[in-house]
């Protein structure tokens, strides 16, 4: 019992460490935040990045916030980016202005320029998309999708309401 806290101590001390500097390569460990110009990672696993050149390699991130991103088979929760390469991975939400996707997967794509390449994003929204870019939901999609999730809970609270006043 005694080692399985220790292990939430240091797993929950880890989260809680900043690393700053001005190239910082993470490997084999769990980090909270990481600040840099250039920030790689290597099988590490870290809260927040922000730096102008970020490189991952089966690495997992919740935010990276930076230039020039590229993500070679790890998992991240929301990339923002000026120009984002991802290859084998899987990403929740990518924002920037030059997207490539390469055999991952994602909830959402929002660039100027969207490269899709075996990889089936769930939405994808880009002044120009290359590649067999098929969204399973496009943006009229979506937008049919959320008229009709408003009407049901619109319809889901008349009916709470009604049921409430026969009480």
């Amino acid at each position: 019992m005694a080692e399985a806290q220790q292990l939430e101590d240091s797993a929950r001390d880890a989260a809680e460490t900043e690393v700053t500097g001005e190239v910082v390569k993470v490997e084999q460990t769990q980090v909270g935040t990481v600040r840099g110009q250039e920030v790689f990672l290597t099988q590490s696993a870290v809260r927040t990045i922000r730096a102008d050149e970020v490189g991952m390699e089966k690495s997992a991130a919740l935010q990276v916030e930076a230039g020039e991103v590229e993500i070679e088979e790890g998992a991240v929760g929301l990339v923002r980016a000026e120009t984002a390469s991802i290859e084998e991975a899987q990403v929740g939400v990518v924002v920037g202005q030059e997207v490539t996707f390469q055999d991952s997967q994602s909830w959402v794509v929002v660039g100027g320029v969207v490269r899709v390449e075996g990889s089936r994003p769930l939405v994808v929204v880009g002044q120009h998309l290359d590649g067999a870019v098929q969204p399973l939901l496009d943006l009229r999609g979506a937008a049919v999708l959320g008229l009709l999730a408003g009407i049901g809970m619109a319809l889901a609270f008349m009916a709470r309401a009604l049921l409430r006043r026969r009480r």
